[in-house]
């Protein structure tokens, strides 16, 4: 059986090119599509090559060398043309980034194995061998992308990390017809793609600082324009927001509060001159002005221990259906998901209106099994169906 980094692909460097296949791409009416980038030392990750492949040919688009490559990315964007991708999100943002248009019509492998059942999330080495039976060599992982000339491991990897994705689609799809979920992919992609170009809020970007969570609502004020600050450094100095300064010692200086250049200057791992160290503390000035109205506020994630009990019940039975019905509980929900469903119910002023378990395609799978266990309309019980073993609701 030939290997997939066996198939000679096209090295596109010139517009003429370009142009000359995204108009192939066209006519052939779908395409598998896969990025190398480097992102670990520098603010937004650099698109070092680009990858597309049909049954027929497969292509490397090269944009280090002055290529400008929108025309491929107004494909991505194209709803006449299905894209076909595996754990798309860094990919498809791109498409955001270079066009400002949202990515259509996008199958996300790594999405539809969860949705038949297959795991989530999957890496493609492990779904090229569940689905082909074929294995993918990840040895070029951790390479240089940014180096010229390629060296031929890397085209080879480069290949067959878009070249195995449509036998993967191939197998996946036939599983999603015979289970009647095409629906369900279709929704959950259009949503990665959507929330790829969505920018975090306010609260969302406190909730990633990880250590947060013991601060007060003054602390939090001035933890949000730390953070504004540490993204405008970061922008700056080219660098990864965190090499700029880390979560815990963000934390830390919120805490304190301190405006002093020489204290901040004191902590252990601290590597910003001081020209950087007096925004920082600009900034802990601003937050402290801030008046109590204008606090963020984080909803608070301790549970009760009522709220535990109902939380592990609801999470078994809903880890035990997705068992039956082949579905990936981790792409079904998240325990988060399930803390706030909860509390919809115990904390009633807290429940959101468009929760992620009541809408969409898994309403249509739990349909109201979750919502009548927490109103106590029904009973679970331990079951022996066929010498299968699980949970039955009543």
């Amino acid at each position: 059986m030939t290997d997939y980094s066996e198939r000679e692909p096209t090295i596109i460097t010139k517009p003429g090119e370009l142009e000359d296949l995204c108009g192939r791409l066209k006519d052939t009416g779908w395409f598998a599509f896969d990025t190398e980038f480097v992102g670990e030392d520098q603010y937004r990750p650099e698109v070092c090559l680009i990858q597309a492949a049909t049954d027929e040919y497969c292509a490397l688009i090269d944009p280090l060398n002055g290529l400008d490559a929108h025309p491929f990315w107004e494909l991505i964007s194209d709803e006449h043309l299905l894209v076909i991708v595996h754990s798309g999100n860094e990919d498809i943002s791109q498409c955001w980034k270079e066009i400002g248009q949202a990515p259509r019509n996008v199958f996300d492998l790594q999405i539809a194995a969860g949705i038949v059942g297959l795991g989530y999330p999957m890496s493609l080495s492990r779904l090229a061998k569940t689905t082909t039976g074929r294995k993918i060599h990840k040895s070029q992982t951790l390479t240089d992308w940014r180096q010229r000339p390629l060296t031929d491991d890397q085209v080879k990897y480069a290949v067959e990390d878009v070249a195995c994705l449509r036998p993967i689609y191939k197998k996946i799809n036939k599983k999603l017809v015979e289970l009647d979920r095409q629906t369900w992919v279709q929704e959950e992609c259009d949503a990665m793609c959507i929330a790829a170009g969505t920018e975090d809020n306010e609260t969302q970007k406190l909730k990633r600082l990880k250590g947060c969570g013991s601060l007060s609502g003054r602390e939090l004020a001035i933890a949000h324009a730390l953070l504004d600050v540490r993204d405008e450094l970061a922008q700056q100095y080219s660098r990864p927001v965190r090499s700029i300064l880390k979560d815990h010692l963000l934390v830390e200086i919120a805490r304190r509060g301190w405006t002093s250049v020489k204290r901040i200057q004191t902590l252990r791992g601290l590597n910003l001159g001081g020209a950087a160290v007096k925004r920082l503390v600009e900034a802990v000035e601003a937050g402290k002005q801030l008046p109590p109205e204008a606090w963020p506020e984080l909803p608070t994630q301790e549970d009760t221990a009522q709220e535990e009990i109902l939380i592990s019940l609801i999470t078994s039975v809903l880890r035990d259906y997705c068992h039956r019905n082949q579905l990936a509980y981790s792409l079904v929900s998240k325990k988060q998901d399930l803390r706030s469903l909860v509390r919809s119910y115990t904390r009633p002023e807290v429940a959101e209106e468009d929760h992620a378990l009541k809408t969409g395609w898994r309403k249509a799978v739990l349909g109201d099994l979750l919502d009548k266990i927490l109103r106590g309309e029904c009973g679970v019980r331990v079951s022996n169906r066929d010498a299968h073993w699980g949970l039955s609701v009543e």
